[in-house]
């Protein structure tokens, strides 16, 4: 009765595991989705976006005829960071802004507020309004009418812009209706849809739509067919304008254009159209155009576009550099280099100076320099200050700052050192031009207003002293005369050559005659209403054979005239898209011609200032890395009004929700799914550590009944001598069985109710560990009834194989309780076991050979394990029975030898095959095993154990017997010949004993080391590093200044040893094989590769000596990419790839634009990061510049380093701080680092930054998953539990079992201690010995577990040592206590009452 209840309780706790932890995600997800059935919604993977959705598509939903439709609720939901008056701060809160529904409430429905409601509230408010969750109010500690800070993010023509408001909470709104949205647990602000439209600058668009539906079953099959129908209703509804398509009319002209990514037309658009221009334009002509941006264009190896600005102000030689400038940036260009800096979109260059190998540009928002020795540096000496004005004497700078506070500035670039002084004169009210020199002893200030100027001067040696006016006459004066070749400004280049400033920028010119030798002109120019562009040259397709240009040819236009005569013909150009996607290969082109005054260009007219020329289309599509026709606009003239509108409606039908980015999920079902398929994995795993554990019921209910019915011989004996037969008999015990079976299995259901309450009180602590606490108890009436239902069955076949064993009993021998007549014939089940092994052997060859890697090993493994007991029954038991036979005398030993004969060899042969070498086998040593390789490993090496101590048990006890006789009495003697002449149900108990020791001891060996690899993690997730700031590619940090620009109050900057920043984007990787994954690049910027990076588990030698020195070589490169573990783990369950493919240090892999595919990036695998990095930093890893301007990469960790010699305030709270002495770093650093991270969060969270500890991080997710083994590993005690009640079982019916033969001994002289020493004996041999089996196999399967999967992962050997003394000590301890109350009642059992007793 107890095996099964226990059996039962251990199936139904499994799936009341399951059940509970389905419930728990139910609740959320009912809190979070309530009636919502379908989410529209989209994510731009380009831009890290969500995605505009016009409010159009959603009127056009409402009305588009979908008969299931019950409700639809648009809304937007954004991210945005927090602040409260009283510093306390969250830097991502989820932002609700939905339309009105009469009957939905935000909170209770006796205390909510409708979305209307709200709006009329914020509507008659002077400040805007908001409403909290109570999760909200208690997290943050605020409360009604107190004020808040939101920050978030808006995209718009300045880019990416955050925006900050003050808001007030109107109301705290209960959990309950849309008041929980975010989730039962996570905090959340809710306005009206208008107010978010507003603040969030999003032009009355939404950003998600939630569909819910009436009388529709929650499953796939009822989903998909309406999802069907709601993607028709969007692409019937989303046409050219929403898809980002312009169609821009002029005359009977017509330009189809687009404003999406690089802003071209996909190769389907443009092959539709072409294929559909006799329906739709029959009588129109079409022009193709691919724009090709250029980086570069050289002309007599000089590359010609060097320039920030086409007006340029200025032109400086100093020594052998050429410094320019503008109103729209400052470079310089050396015979080797060239730099660039332009100032940001809507700004303008204040004032120049430039002295030495330094030039400065004072601008609206700062100062910033150039230096010629570094030509990648531009440096930002000051931030956000208006500055107007600025002189420079080499490396030091004097600057004029304007605004509320007028202040100079003072500085040195080489000593990186910076100080302000008001200035303390009267200004003019308005000030027209700020203008500032120096020489060696003075600065001198000129200040103009509208009616005049003033001058000032003070001694530069001493910045404090105050400006004193002077006379205009003393001004230092510095008028340069233009070489007389220059019409206006210019500078001699040397004394053949002069620098002109002119149209179209720069030009070269003999100072002899003029003439034109070379010409330089911005990188950018002004293209009227299309913005500032890249230069640019156009190919021409279409209907334009007359503007058609030869391949390798270029038609020049005005600007590069000059160039005819001195480029001998010929330029080499180089396209920005082909440079920026990993090639640095340049196309030659002949002059063939010039396309100015072409009246057929008419409608390119606003794209002069940008067109330099004319070339092929082929070569177009190779410079411009376009796919095959790809194009930037479509222009078609002789366009009637009429035609418009079919284009337009032609257009209208191939953009549909791909175009938009739009997704359409059953967001309900999915995140049921994927709780059950979570819920079920874990449940599973119970069930499967279960397993050991009911088999361990499942040997106590087969000793039990073996007990029961040597008990019951006489009876059954007597019954069958009455003329009851075997069937009868066989029917009476499976009656009696089956309703101990019943009652038992019933019971035990009932108790893994509790044993899963038991379970679920550690879940509740593991979620409480991560923050949220919200497991629920939950109980469904098919996990009890399938609890009962597989422990009866499983009953039931016990019983019949007990019943159909018993019912074969001899009558005669059963009465006078003679052991049963050795049977003289091989047993058919034998028969079927040779067959069964036949075909096994066969069925794992075939799957050896024809299976795949993925089963070879195990294949290998059953096959010889299917060999042995093959031969060996067919070698030890059929051959010797069949011989013996034919020979009657001396036939009997062989009878009975030939079945412990059989199972001790198929032990011991199934032990040495198990844990054979690979050396020895050859053919196992070329394969790879894996994870259920060793669970076979392991469970036959356990049964082998077992079958070897059954075989052996005879002889060793009579080996005991001999040496026993002699040195204790007859008290051993006695006490093992019952194991002896029971070797069954002693076969039983060691192997119940067995497999529960093994599963604890495996699993404990597993744990710890599992928690001695993930040691290291902490160390491989940090490096030199200890903090991380971060955030998502939605709202990216804004830290790409220095740490004194961050603005921190609380926190320390001096205790920042390093800054390293890693910008991540979206991109497509292929391997050598062609096999593409989208994949996530980090890339980094030279401080985190200067500081080390993270470590590196193997790299290129030629890359560096360290991890670090390749981290930094890989930086300088621009070449060489890292990646994560994952691209060099294989899974040992299935020997698959864990990440998206494997590769190779020195391999190549291709890094591909997500939305433009053929924009590729050729990089050279360098290194693969530490094991743990797939878990914590997973990525491939390269310079940030590519990440940036390739991918539009955003940045989004900030790493950050305390110096080693950093140490806490004297007055910090140290008891917090966890030290993890495996990461080899003191103890002063981490309590450092730990309170530097809580000032950081005081400063930086407001501003939408995530602070955390590395370290912390990563010890939270090592500690989730010891302490989810450690509930695998209480729950396998179970078993070892069951195993030490089934031996006080065992004791207490092996004494009412033997009464009488307990009474003759007493009555041979055998005193009650004797008696009692003789039981305890007996318990200790059979349950230390299955004890002592477990152990061992286990201990052997944990070697070989680490030897096939650890270490290859570089951990080391770790026993479990204390596992295992616990098992031996408290598993003997506890088999004593409990056989010690049924071995007291035998000792005290009176002799003539045991001789009286019948039984």
């Amino acid at each position: 009765m107890a095996g099964l209840l226990i059996g039962s309780a251990i199936i139904s706790s499994s799936l009341i595991v399951g059940d509970s932890l389905d419930q728990t995600v139910r609740k959320e997800v009912d809190a979070a989705w309530g009636d919502t059935d379908v989410l529209v919604s989209g994510f731009d993977q380009t831009s890290g976006q969500v995605v505009e959705i016009p409010q159009s598509v959603v009127d056009d939903l409402r009305t588009a005829g979908i008969d299931e439709l019950d409700d639809v609720q648009a809304g937007r939901v954004v991210s945005t960071s927090v602040v409260t008056a009283k510093g306390t701060a969250n830097p991502s809160v989820a932002w609700f802004a939905l339309e009105h529904r009469d009957d939905v409430k935000i909170g209770s429905n006796e205390n909510g507020l409708t979305w209307n409601e709200l709006e009329e509230i914020s509507r008659f408010s002077s400040t805007p309004q908001i409403v909290v969750n109570r999760i909200f109010s208690d997290e943050l500690e605020v409360g009604v009418n107190e004020s808040v800070q939101l920050g978030w993010y808006v995209r718009n023509q300045n880019g990416i812009e955050r925006i900050e408001q003050n808001f007030t909470i109107h109301q705290i709104a209960e959990m309950e209706g849309q008041g929980q949205l975010a989730g039962t647990t996570s905090p959340a602000i809710f306005t009206d849809l208008s107010t978010a439209q507003m603040w969030q600058q999003s032009e009355k668009n939404v950003t998600s739509i939630r569909i819910s539906l009436r009388n529709i079953e929650e499953s796939r099959s009822a989903l998909n067919p309406i999802i069907d129908e709601v993607i028709d209703a969007l692409n019937a509804t989303i046409g050219a304008e929403e898809s980002g398509l312009q169609l821009l009319s002029q005359s009977d002209a017509i330009t189809v254009a687009s404003t999406n990514g690089l802003g071209r037309l996909s190769p389907r658009i443009v092959t539709s159209l072409n294929e559909n221009r006799t329906t739709l334009v029959p009588n129109a002509s079409m022009m193709e155009v691919l724009q090709v941006p250029l980086v570069e264009l050289e002309s007599n190896a000089s590359n010609l576009l060097t320039l920030a600005d086409a007006e340029l102000d200025g032109v400086v030689k100093e020594e052998d550099t050429l410094w320019h400038w503008g109103a729209a940036g400052i470079g310089f260009e050396t015979n080797e280099t060239s730099w660039v800096w332009r100032v940001p979109q809507g700004e303008i260059v204040n004032d120049v100076s430039i002295d030495g190998a330094y030039g400065f540009a004072a601008f609206g928002q700062g100062l910033v320099v150039g230096n010629t020795s570094d030509e990648d540096e531009t440096r930002r000496l000051l931030k956000d200050k208006n500055i107007v004005a600025v002189s420079s004497v080499s490396s030091h700078w004097v600057a004029i700052e304007s605004g509320n506070d007028n202040a100079i500035w003072y500085g040195d670039v080489e000593q990186d050192d910076t100080q302000s002084y008001p200035l303390l004169f009267e200004l003019p009210q308005t000030v027209l031009n700020w203008d500032l020199r120096q020489d060696t002893a003075s600065v001198y200030l000129r200040v103009e207003g509208l009616l005049d100027s003033t001058y000032y001067k003070r001694a530069i040696s001493n910045p404090e002293q105050p400006f004193v006016e002077i006379e205009e006459d003393e001004w230092p004066s510095s008028v340069e005369q233009a070489p007389a070749v220059c019409p206006a400004q210019g500078v001699n280049s040397n004394s053949t050559y002069a620098w002109c400033i002119e149209h179209p920028g720069l030009v070269l010119r003999s100072i002899a005659d003029g003439t034109v030798h070379s010409i330089r002109l911005p990188i950018l120019s002004d293209a009227g209403g299309f913005g500032t562009l890249p230069q640019m040259f156009f190919a021409l397709g279409g209907d334009v054979d007359a503007l058609s240009v030869d391949q390798g040819s270029v038609r020049i236009g005005e600007r590069l005239q000059s160039l005819a005569l001195v480029a001998d013909g010929n330029i080499t150009v180089s396209g920005l898209f082909q440079y920026a996607f990993g090639s640095d290969a340049s196309l030659n082109l002949s002059i063939s011609g010039s396309f100015v005054d072409d009246e057929r260009l008419s409608s390119l007219s606003d794209l002069d200032p940008v067109i330099l020329g004319l070339i092929n289309m082929s070569d177009a599509e190779s410079l411009a890395a376009a796919d095959q026709h790809e194009r930037s606009m479509l222009v078609l003239s002789n366009v009637s009004t009429t035609e418009v509108a079919l284009i337009e409606a032609h257009l209208d039908s191939l953009m549909g929700v791909d175009d938009l980015y739009i997704s359409v999920q059953a967001v309900k079902l999915d995140a049921l799914e994927r709780a059950e398929a979570s819920s079920g994995v874990l449940s599973a795993m119970f069930l499967v550590f279960g397993s050991f554990t009911i088999a361990a019921g499942i040997l106590l209910v087969l000793t039990i009944v073996t007990m029961l019915i040597d008990v019951r011989q006489k009876e059954y004996a007597t019954v069958r001598a009455l003329g009851m037969t075997r069937s009868d008999l066989r029917y009476i015990a499976m009656i009696e069985g089956s309703i101990a079976a019943l009652v038992g299995c019933a019971a035990g259901s009932l108790l893994g109710v509790g044993l899963a309450w038991l379970i679920g009180i550690g879940f509740s602590n593991v979620f409480a560990s991560a923050g949220a606490d919200v497991f629920s108890f939950h109980v469904e009436i098919s996990s009890l009834l399938a609890g009962w239902f597989w422990g009866f069955h499983i009953a039931l076949l016990t019983l019949f194989g007990s019943a159909l064993w018993s019912s074969r009993m001899i009558i005669v021998h059963a009465l006078k309780s003679v052991p049963q007549r050795v049977s003289k014939r091989i047993p058919w089940v034998l028969y079927v076991v040779l067959i069964g092994m036949f075909g096994t052997m066969f069925g794992s060859l075939g799957l050896f050979l024809i299976g795949g890697d993925t089963i070879a090993h195990t294949a290998w493994i059953v096959f010889g394990c299917a060999a042995v007991l093959f031969v060996c029954p067919l070698v030890f038991w059929v051959v010797p029975v069949l011989r013996a036979q034919k020979t009657e005398s001396g036939a009997l030993p062989t009878y009975r030898e030939a079945p412990r004969k059989t199972i001790g060899f198929i032990g011991v042969l199934l032990l040495i095959w198990t844990a054979l070498p690979s050396s020895i086998d050859p053919v196992r040593s070329g394969l790879e095993p894996n994870e259920f390789s060793f669970i076979v490993v392991g469970l036959v090496q356990v049964f082998a154990g077992v079958f070897v101590l059954s075989s052996l048990a005879p002889l060793m006890i009579r080996s005991l017997l001999r040496v026993a006789a002699f040195r204790s009495g007859p008290v051993v003697p006695v006490a093992l010949s019952y194991p002896l002449q029971k070797p069954l149900r002693t076969a039983v108990v060691m192997g119940m004993f067995s497999i529960t020791v093994f599963s604890v001891v495996v699993l404990s060996g597993y744990t710890l080391q599992f928690e001695n690899y993930s040691s290291s993690f902490v160390e491989e997730s940090e490096g030199e590093f200890e903090l991380l700031l971060s955030a998502s590619r939605t709202r990216p940090l804004q830290l790409d200044g220095p740490v004194s620009d961050w603005e921190l109050q609380r926190a320390d900057a001096e205790q920042i040893d390093a800054v390293g920043r890693v910008y991540r984007a979206q991109a497509f990787i292929e391997n050598q094989a062609e096999e593409r994954s989208p994949y996530v690049l980090r890339g980094v910027d030279e401080a985190f590769a200067q500081h080390g990076g993270l470590p590196l588990h193997i790299w290129d030698p030629g890359l560096g000596r360290s991890s670090a020195e390749a981290w930094a070589t890989m930086h300088d490169r621009g070449n060489v990419v890292f990646v994560d573990a994952s691209f060099g783990l294989e899974s040992s369950l299935d020997g698959a790839n864990v990440g998206v493919f494997s590769v190779k240090v020195g391999e190549n892999i291709t890094i591909i634009d997500a939305e433009q595919p053929s924009h590729r990036r050729v990089m050279q695998v360098g290194g693969i990061l530490e094991q743990s990095s797939y878990l914590f930093s997973a990525g491939v890893w390269m310079p940030s510049e590519s990440v940036v301007e390739q991918y539009d990469g955003s940045l989004t960790r900030v790493y950050v380093s305390v110096s080693e010699d950093s140490a806490p305030t004297t007055d910090y709270d140290n008891s917090n701080v966890r030290y993890f002495a495996a990461a080899k770093k003191s103890a002063s650093e981490r309590e450092a680092a730990t309170e530097l991270a809580e000032h950081l969060r005081l400063d930086l969270e407001k501003e939408g930054v995530d602070v955390s500890v590395i370290a912390e991080d990563v010890a939270l997710v090592q500690a989730l998953v010891l302490s989810i083994l450690a509930l695998f590993e209480g729950y396998l005690a179970i078993g070892l539990i069951i195993g030490i009640a089934g031996i006080g079982v065992v004791t207490y019916r092996s004494v009412s079992e033997r009464r009488k033969h307990i009474g003759m001994l007493r009555a041979l002289g055998f005193t009650r201690g004797m008696v009692m020493r003789v039981h305890l004996i007996e318990v200790g041999w059979v349950s230390l010995l299955g004890i002592f089996n477990g152990v061992a196999v286990a201990l052997m399967f944990h070697i070989g577990l680490h030897s096939a999967i650890w270490k290859d992962e570089g951990a080391s050997l770790v026993l479990p040592w204390a596992t295992v003394m616990w098992v031996l000590i408290g598993g003997a301890l506890l088999v004593y206590l409990a056989t010690l109350a049924p071995v007291r009642t035998a000792s005290r059992i009176q002799p003539s009452e045991a001789l009286r007793s019948p039984n």
